[in-house]
């Protein structure tokens, strides 16, 4: 976002007759300017966000991409703001404001309780008796039916997309996925969907502490499809930063012994994080001086680095490996 700065005026003297007249320039400051049509993106998105509830559609009525989307929230200083109303419930709604200078319905004219009606004999109101309730159309009572089917199912088996295919599918063949969303989005429940799909990525994301194969694995899912659920639904850069966290703990273990044994022990997590060749790497540098030392011993390299004997055997190897011709 542009940030302006104010200009120093400028005085300019003219003499006419001998008076002299100081007028001193104050340009107009643009922010001012335009405040007003800051203020009015700044209700029409979070207004969106209150009625989708959703990222991704907020972004597809307004034509952007999530990237762009989350831009312009991060110039209006709302992103913030606004992914609350997403995660928020009903009752952490805004309240509803009138719009100004929007024009409001028709007039209600209500009869005053003095006024009778004219004629020649006041005939008393009739009270309207409570007739048989219409029917419902087969329409919605089915639409009705088939959302309580699917929240029931949503609650036994949870927002795994592969679950939830299979169950509505034939035996052997489940259903597609464009079907499956459809079938959702038919019964007026895309939305709930969504959100429970977030949570239930939020979650296996942190109990696998950032690993994104045991998640897809968990959901049904193929690493790919497991990559393009997180666009669809605009986690990709918060499940990102949680990868990122997870690094940065991983990076930080202490000397020896803890580097060691996770470098040993959580190698397919690290494979996953994308930093196992990296930690290898410097393991094998710090350690490769007590190797030395050891004399290729794995007994006397347990005593240098103070870790188990599995660990010593198993480093030793790592250490004896030829290094990889490039």
């Amino acid at each position: 976002m542009t940030s302006w700065e104010p200009r120093a005026g400028r005085d300019t003297t003219s003499t006419s007759g001998g008076d002299s007249t100081s007028r001193t320039a104050s340009p107009q400051r643009p922010d001012r300017a335009a405040a007003p049509s800051r203020a009015a993106r700044a209700q029409q998105l979070l207004a969106l966000f209150a009625w989708h509830r959703d990222a991704p559609l907020v972004a597809k009525s307004l034509r952007l991409s999530l990237d762009e989307l989350d831009a312009e929230l991060d110039g209006l200083k709302l992103r913030r703001k606004a992914y609350r109303l997403v995660r928020g419930s009903d009752t952490e709604m805004p309240v509803a404001k009138a719009v100004p200078g929007a024009p409001s319905g028709p007039p209600v004219r209500r009869r005053s309780k003095r006024a009778r009606p004219e004629g020649p004999a006041s005939v008393p109101p009739m009270q309207a008796s409570p007739g048989p309730q219409r029917p419902q159309p087969p329409a919605a009572a089915g639409v009705e039916a088939q959302a309580a089917g699917l929240r029931r199912l949503l609650a036994e088996v949870g927002a795994r997309r592969g679950a939830l295919a299979a169950r509505l599918g034939s035996p052997g063949r489940p259903m597609p996925e464009k079907v499956l969303l459809a079938r959702f989005r038919a019964a007026g429940l895309e939305r709930e969907l969504g959100q429970r799909e977030r949570d239930l990525i939020r979650a296996l994301f942190a109990r696998h502490r950032g690993a994104a194969r045991p998640v897809a694995g968990e959901l049904g899912l193929e690493p790919a499809a497991l990559q393009q659920l997180l666009r669809d639904r605009g986690l990709l850069r918060e499940i990102e930063e949680l990868r990122e966290r997870f690094r940065g703990e991983a990076r930080r273990r202490s000397w020896p012994r803890d580097q060691i044994e996770q470098l040993l022990r959580k190698r397919d997590w690290l494979d996953d994080l994308g930093i196992a060749t990296e930690l290898e790497r410097e393991v094998l540098a710090r350690a490769r001086p007590a190797w030395q030392r050891a004399g290729g011993s794995a007994q006397l390299l347990q005593r240098e680095l103070r870790v188990s004997a599995s660990d010593a055997r198993a480093l030793r190897d790592l250490l004896e490996r030829p290094p990889p011709s490039r």
